[in-house]
């Protein structure tokens, strides 16, 4: 993917989270068409060049250091997007101080995709997170801090989980309509990337236990209505305050 397409992909998301409803829908659906296909063109002229003995595109590992309350939380629905894209591999790591850092293993133009993506999603997380807090905050007055900041955790796991599925659901659907050979060409692709994470010491990415079932699956619901550039913003979707 090429500075330019990217730029264009980025502009389109980034004006989707602070329009009106119907725009977003339209702006976020035309990034989605472009994502996939550029994804999908490049992996192709990477097998062909390979083919022809003249290279490949490099396979980069990119950090991504994660802040604040749910700076975990957050790390663990990068991940699961990640591995739901399908030629990615995603690894832990952290930074001197204990910042949880998600490392995005890739052909590089998979990995920037994968960071746009990413950076959308953690917006949306949180905006989605306070609204559900805001109304089903009551349901917790009786509970320990503790229980209530794992209840907000706990919606953002869910909303991660959410998230993937659905990428995994749509990229499947999208990866049929792209014709014979494409799934084999992807494949190739993440074989390739698999050979190098085998080769790194660094920790593979793992499920964290312990939210509270009711926020997860709230999350989870929210999360399966994100904008993963499948498909539009949809009416419900809020500017965050």
């Amino acid at each position: 993917m090429t500075d330019d397409k990217l730029d264009l992909i980025t502009k389109l998301l980034a004006k989707a989270e602070s329009t009106t409803p119907e725009e977003a829908e339209a702006l976020t659906e035309h990034a989605e068409r472009l994502m996939l296909k550029y994804g999908i063109e490049q992996a192709r002229i990477d097998e062909q060049r390979m083919r022809d003995g003249s290279g490949h595109e490099e396979i980069v590992q990119e950090r991504m250091p994660f802040t604040g309350a749910y700076a975990r939380d957050m790390r663990e629905m990068g991940a699961g997007v990640a591995v739901a894209l399908g030629t990615l591999r995603p690894l832990y790591s952290d930074t001197a101080d204990g910042r949880p850092v998600l490392v995005l293993v890739g052909c590089a133009s998979d990995v920037a995709q994968a960071q746009v993506l990413l950076s959308s999603l953690q917006v949306q997380a949180m905006v989605a997170m306070h609204e559900w807090w805001s109304v089903e905050r009551h349901r917790y007055r009786y509970h320990a801090d503790g229980d209530r900041r794992r209840a907000r955790s706990g919606f953002v796991r869910g909303f991660g989980a959410g998230a993937a599925e659905r990428i995994r659901d749509n990229r499947r659907v999208i990866v049929e309509e792209s014709g014979a050979g494409t799934d084999l060409v992807l494949v190739s692709r993440r074989r390739r990337v698999d050979a190098v994470v085998d080769a790194l010491a660094t920790g593979k990415a793992r499920l964290r236990r312990g939210a509270d079932a009711g926020a997860f699956v709230s999350g989870r619901s929210s999360g399966l209505q994100a904008n993963t550039g499948e498909r539009g913003v949809g009416p419900q979707r809020r500017q965050q305050p």
